[in-house]
């Protein structure tokens, strides 16, 4: 048997990053078992769609490195992969369970609903759609249907019947169909509803695992019910633990700490640092190992080592394996990544810099970055100026002997023409000598008047790579501010 995963999102919003683990272990239970990962999308909740969001998926998993076989972009053998596409599809399936007797027409209204279920909470029972419809004869059905009567179509689900669902991660789960209630499957507006497009589409395209969230685990019994009246081999079932935020509580899509995935993608991080991440929320490896190329991913990945328990999702992680991937880049690709970001924010190079000059600038704050943007924030001295001195810039520069230090630097970098690191080195070499500090007290002092800060990379570097006007105006305006 060949391995067919799929992945279905609905084009309501951005590309959530739950949903791109779940897309993700579906990805990699395929590459796994040498099977096809399918992307389709699910757009028949036509009210919210968003246009747009289909290609902002596709540009999203693209980014990540992850390829489908099927989908809407590229087709395959049981195209189209759009649902709004399939509506013929459905409407077939739909005429086989009339037919039967397994579907009916529901004439009830909005209201009558609502008054079903305030009834039966008032009675304390568990809602669920009263059979009122299911009850009239045929001839009253085709008199409505014939008076134009808006209707939609209803599943109807038999009494007392245990429904298991096999879960290859949960376990045995098992429902009784007197909890569910006969259930809409087709809206008065002929539009499918989810739990019935996507078992006609599941079995339409052969697909033997659904690995998908937690929260869909209570739909299961009805899709069973589905592939049951037609005959259909059961998928197997895997439901993934729920992704919980760092106080253990459910993540919100809203969470200002979670992004969605294009918003990483814009800030610049290594999008294998995504990938290696959300692989390892909810999926355990042997070993003790964190970091993972894409191909040691499938080949340890499946679904027995899923934990039940749900997964949280820890930023500071994240954000350690983002360095991890940014500090190990080659100098040329974070460069480019850095590029985007001046770019993006429309900052220019300081004029007369070499072509060699932002590599350069990079290489000093790379091992510190999470992601490409930091550097904007990094390296803000170097594209103004004049600098801010922060509070322990000042408290330095107002320590006895500071003021000598930047005087003497000062005075020995306006006439000295060359302008190195090695030339800076022998500046501050010939300080100590001069008047005999060393240390803090000798290289701080500069620093803070150089780059309003008391903490930074490699000092000779950064003075080298400023302009040199830059460094002057610097040193003389600390000490103007300190007269």
């Amino acid at each position: 048997m060949t391995v067919r995963v799929r992945f279905a999102p609905s084009p309501t919003g951005h590309l959530h990053i739950g949903s791109v683990r779940t897309a993700l272990f579906n990805f990699l239970y395929a590459r796994h078992h040498g099977g096809d990962f399918v992307l389709r999308i699910e757009d028949t909740d036509t009210n919210r769609n968003i246009e747009g969001a289909e290609l902002a998926f596709l540009d999203g998993f693209r980014w990540l490195g992850m390829k489908w076989d099927e989908g809407t972009d590229i087709g395959g053998p049981y195209a189209p992969y759009r649902c709004m596409e399939r509506l013929d599809i459905y409407r077939e399936h739909v005429v086989k369970l009339l037919d039967k007797g397994i579907a009916y027409p529901c004439f009830c209204t909005d209201e009558e609903l609502a008054q079903q279920r305030e009834a039966a909470e008032r009675e304390g029972r568990v809602p669920r759609y009263s059979g009122v419809c299911y009850r009239l004869s045929e001839a009253e059905r085709q008199e409505k249907i014939a008076q134009g009567i808006p209707h939609s179509i209803r599943f109807h689900v038999p009494e007392n019947r245990e429904l298991v669902v096999d879960d290859l991660v949960r376990g045995q789960v098992t429902f009784n169909s007197s909890d569910i209630g006969d259930y809409v499957i087709v809206k008065s507006n002929g539009i499918p509803t989810y739990n019935f497009q996507v078992v006609v589409d599941d079995a339409a395209m052969k697909i033997t695992h659904v690995i998908r969230a937690e929260e869909h685990l209570s739909n299961t019994p009805r899709q069973i019910l589905v592939f049951q009246a037609f005959g259909y081999d059961i998928p197997k079932f895997a439901h993934l633990p729920i992704v919980l935020d760092q106080h253990r509580k459910k993540l919100s899509k809203r969470d200002p700490s979670v992004l969605p995935i294009q918003k990483y993608e814009e800030l610049g991080y290594v999008p294998h640092a995504i990938i290696n991440f959300l692989a390892l929320l909810g999926w355990s490896p042997e070993g003790e190992q964190e970091l993972f190329d894409l191909e040691s991913l499938a080949s340890q990945f499946d679904l027995d080592r899923i934990s039940k328990a749900g997964a949280v999702f820890d930023v500071d992680k994240l954000n350690w394996m983002a360095n991890q991937y940014f500090k190990a880049l080659d100098l040329d690709v974070a460069t480019v990544m850095v590029q985007k970001q001046l770019d993006r924010a429309e900052k220019r190079l300081p004029e007369g810099v070499s072509d060699d000059w932002l590599p350069q600038i990079v290489a000093l704050f790379q091992e510190q970055m999470v992601c490409a943007s930091d550097f904007l924030r990094l390296s803000e001295g170097f594209f103004e100026q004049r600098v801010t001195y922060d509070e322990e810039a000042q408290q330095l520069l107002a320590e006895p002997g500071s003021r000598q230090v930047v005087e003497a630097y000062l005075a020995l970098a306006s006439v000295d023409e060359a302008w190195t690191a090695d030339a800076s080195r022998a500046r501050f070499k010939q300080i100590q000598k001069e008047q005999g500090v060393k240390g803090r007290a000798l290289f701080m002092p500069v620093r803070a008047a150089i780059t309003g800060q008391v903490h930074g990379p490699d000092l000779q570097k950064t003075i080298a790579l400023l302009p040199k006007d830059w460094v002057l105006d610097r040193l003389a305006s600390a000490l103007e501010s300190r007269s």
